[in-house]
């Protein structure tokens, strides 16, 4: 029974430790950014020949599904430029937010409230004096 112990946990001991190489071999080179032992010029011929292959396949920018994607852009594009929209919409330096006709606006709402509590005042005054509790009903 102490064998069989000691084997799962040696087998256990080699799989963390297996995947522990796996995942830090792995951030090695993706963290790297460079291109490993190649130049610039085969680089760039290596990125060249990758779109060139794209290109003849139909593949990523090249797809019949990214080329209509790229239509419909340019379509929305050519309808925001003819209607103004977007960023070629056309903001004019002056507002037309007037204040003057705020001040307007203000003083006669200012008025109409005014007349109102004194419309008010003045019937609530003279119901108080018509009907007043003191007057005798045949006075």
């Amino acid at each position: 029974m102490d064998a069989t112990h000691r084997i799962k946990k040696a087998a256990a001991t080699l799989m963390v430790g297996f995947l522990l190489a796996i995942a830090f071999a792995a951030s090695a080179q993706a963290g790297s950014g460079t291109t490993q032992g190649m130049t610039q010029q085969q680089w760039n011929a290596a990125k060249a020949r990758a779109q060139a292959i794209n290109r003849y396949y139909h593949l990523g920018r090249y797809s019949p599904q990214a080329q209509a994607l790229q239509a419909e852009k340019r379509k929305y594009e050519a309808v925001d430029r003819y209607y103004h929209l977007g960023r070629y919409a056309v903001v004019s330096a002056s507002s037309p937010f007037d204040w003057a006709d705020v001040g307007i606006g203000v003083g006669a709402a200012v008025g109409t409230l005014l007349l109102a509590g004194g419309l008010t005042t003045l019937a609530l005054r003279r119901r108080t004096i018509t009907k007043s509790p003191f007057t005798s009903p045949t006075a």
